[in-house]
């Protein structure tokens, strides 16, 4: 089953006049669904509703309104995909509140175009859906401190080789030695493979549309992706280590150390789509609050204690000062 194509405009304003849609609900759902994908990049209707519910200053909506309005945005030109269940899985039935929204960075060209979204879903747990209170500002998406700094890192980063080493396959020569990441483009061994591979012109156009922009650009927008679907740290940071090394950078100690502090700033202060839109310091410092960390002392201290060679009431303060618990 093929994803429907755009309607014209024409089509679009009759589909909103018929639906009794108001401007100003039209308008709300419009940001409400792009946050929803910017800040989960999938998520079923179902829980879209519950979202909604905890809302504040939202105009009243009836959830037969959110379906109305499913039918219709999937029908338009936007940065997410509405799908029905069974265009993604293996279903019979197609309830309406199981169609998804779906950001289109999940979805790719050919036999495999949902798997990023599979990898996604497989990593998503029980954990509730963040709701910021600043919800419909994530419809927009605006650069945080962390993503610029790691922007900036890479754009200044120089290739300095004579030779562009991929991890597999053939070495070739550096056609852009001496330059800064950001400020040329080229395609690496894997988009040139993957490229090739592509047979239809469309799928080829976009796949060369994923790949602009400078080196740095790219190598960010890429990561970003891996970090919302929650793929291992230790693969994350090799795979980061080979794209900026195939590009022709020597990695010194210093610049590693910097790169690891910038990629740690960035993953633990940004909302990720494994996490169901929540920040890992965010659920970090729930934990906390929530279960403390704590020890107990065993024989050997008890005995230090009862002997008095050991203050059992300073250690005790010591140990609460630095957030632990001490179990009696």
């Amino acid at each position: 089953m093929s994803y429907p194509k755009p309607l014209s405009e024409k089509s679009l304003e009759r589909l909103y006049r018929e639906s009794k849609l108001t401007k100003e609900k039209q308008s709300f759902l419009h940001a409400f669904f792009a946050a929803c994908a910017n800040l989960y990049g999938a998520i079923a209707l179902r829980f879209v509703w519950d979202v909604y519910q905890e809302l504040k200053d939202a105009p009243k909506l009836r959830r037969k309104d959110l379906l109305t309005f499913t039918s219709i945005v999937r029908r338009e030109e936007q940065p997410y995909y509405i799908f029905e269940v069974n265009e993604l899985f293996d279903e019979k039935s197609c309830n309406e509140l199981d169609r998804h929204i779906v950001s289109k960075e999940l979805v790719s060209f050919g036999y495999g175009k949902f798997h990023l979204f599979y990898s996604l879903m497989e990593q998503i747990d029980d954990r509730p859906y963040c709701i910021p209170d600043d919800f419909l500002s994530y419809a927009s998406l605006v650069p945080s401190k962390y993503e610029t700094a790691l922007l900036r890192f890479l754009s200044n980063l120089k290739s300095v080789s004579d030779e562009c080493v991929p991890k597999f396959g053939q070495s070739v020569p550096n056609e852009h030695k001496g330059r800064k990441l950001g400020e040329f483009s080229f395609l690496n061994s894997g988009e040139r493979f993957q490229l090739e591979w592509l047979k239809r012109p469309s799928a080829k156009a976009a796949f060369l549309e994923d790949c602009s922009g400078t080196v740095a650009e790219k190598i960010l927008r890429l990561y970003k992706r891996v970090e919302h679907i929650g793929r291992y740290p230790t693969y994350t940071l090799q795979w980061m280590i080979n794209e900026v090394e195939e590009a022709g950078v020597e990695m010194t100690k210093e610049k590693m150390e910097r790169f690891l502090r910038l990629m740690n700033d960035y993953h633990n202060n940004s909302r990720l789509w494994c996490l169901s839109g929540w920040k890992p310091c965010e659920l970090a410092a729930m934990y906390r609050e929530n279960k403390s960390p704590a020890i107990s002392f065993g024989p050997g201290l008890q005995q230090a204690f009862a002997e008095g060679t050991l203050n059992r009431e300073e250690l005790v303060g010591k140990i609460r000062e630095m957030g632990l618990q001490v179990l009696e």
